[in-house]
């Protein structure tokens, strides 16, 4: 006994499975980039170093606006009282792994 298979009824639901697999395939896809770039979230330290004239002293601190490179701080050198100076502003990227 053989049985008439129109090619419709074979091609329409081959189409439909085709169809839904590339949708979730899609959203998994989406979903999954949020995720790792959630995780792999990236936070910026900004931070100024300062030295002493006289002696040398580093100290490095958070960067607090208004600071610039040659700006003398009221901020005491510990070993000699000095007012220290900002020598040089930077950024440091952290991640969170």
């Amino acid at each position: 006994m053989l049985v008439n298979i129109d090619l419709y009824t074979m091609i329409i639901p081959i189409l439909v499975t085709v169809a839904l697999a590339v949708a979730l395939f899609y959203v998994v896809a989406r979903d999954l980039r949020n995720i790792t770039s959630a995780v792999v979230a990236r936070r910026m330290s900004e931070y100024t170093t300062l030295r002493c004239p006289t002696c040398g002293y580093i100290k490095v601190r958070e960067f607090r606006p208004g600071d610039y490179v040659g700006k003398v701080e009221e901020e005491k050198c510990p070993n000699d009282g000095s007012n220290l100076m900002i020598v040089g502003i930077g950024k440091e990227t952290l991640s969170n792994q």
